[in-house]
């Protein structure tokens, strides 16, 4: 860990490695300049090392590091722009950074389930799947049901989902990745029994979404809780790094971020 792990010479190295596994999955990346290199070991040590106390969760940071530096190579060629960290430069992009709940249009914030059912409930109905990230929410302003899609600013590099609840209630996650059923994700355990206060159930291989892609997800919760008109609450969130172009980037109201339905194809986020 520490500087070692942010080493020119160890990012260059990783950076080879990133560039041929990006090859082998199709991805069209831009290599980082040694410049580039410094500041994303920069941002990256300083927001997702050195902010979590408990190693197991830097570990999986660490551990994903790769798949992090290759989502910056996929965001610099998407925005033919430099990857300049947390703080960037104008026209630049801005990353890595962690997943803001309002570039999925989940919500105002990662807590925000009255968004994802559009101020219909404030909690999760139990004993049956239900939306998480899709069209139906109060930022997305659609019908539901429905994926939504990664717009032309903004690179997402998943690997892993948390929960900011203190006694996780979820079952398991579903993801629609372009259309396609991905395998059901169980992070009962790992949520419920890490003795920390951030409860994460850690992916084999990150989920890197850019320009293009569509994902839909849902989670479940047990009818233990009172099916079928319980209500639970949890806060699950997407753990990982964004980069967003540094505009979009600059705009702080989530309302604002994503516009309205009619412009949201030039805007972060659109509809399939």
């Amino acid at each position: 860990m520490g500087f070692y792990t942010m080493s020119l010479v160890n990012l260059q190295t990783l950076q080879e490695k990133s560039t041929t596994l990006a090859a082998e999955l199709g991805l069209v990346v831009k290599t980082l300049s040694d410049k580039e290199l410094y500041r994303f070991g920069r941002a990256f040590e300083r927001q997702f090392l050195k902010e979590f106390a408990p190693r197991d969760m830097v570990d999986i940071h660490i551990r994903h590091m790769g798949e992090y530096l290759m989502g910056a190579m996929v965001a610099k060629e998407q925005m033919d722009s430099e990857i300049d960290g947390e703080q960037p430069m104008s026209a630049k992009i801005c990353g890595p950074i962690p997943i803001r709940a309002c570039y999925l249009l989940v919500g105002d914030d990662w807590e925000d389930v009255w968004g994802i059912y559009a101020g219909v409930q404030g909690a999760w109905s139990t004993g049956a799947p239900q939306n998480w990230i899709h069209n139906g929410t109060t930022l997305a302003g659609g019908a539901g049901n429905l994926p939504i899609r990664i717009g032309t600013n903004a690179v997402h590099v998943v690997t892993g989902l948390a929960s900011a609840h203190a006694s996780p209630k979820i079952e398991s996650v579903a993801f629609w990745i372009d259309g396609k059923p991905k395998s059901v994700l169980l992070p009962f355990r790992a949520q419920k029994d890490v003795p920390y206060t951030i409860h994460i159930k850690e992916l084999d291989n990150a989920y890197i979404l850019k320009k293009g892609t569509t994902i839909m997800g849902n989670i479940f919760i047990s009818s233990a809780f009172g099916a079928p008109s319980g209500f639970q609450t949890d806060y699950p969130y997407l753990w990982g790094v964004s980069y967003i172009a540094e505009p979009q980037a600059r705009v702080h109201d989530p309302v604002t971020l994503v516009g309205t339905a009619a412009s949201r194809t030039a805007n972060d986020i659109a509809f399939p």
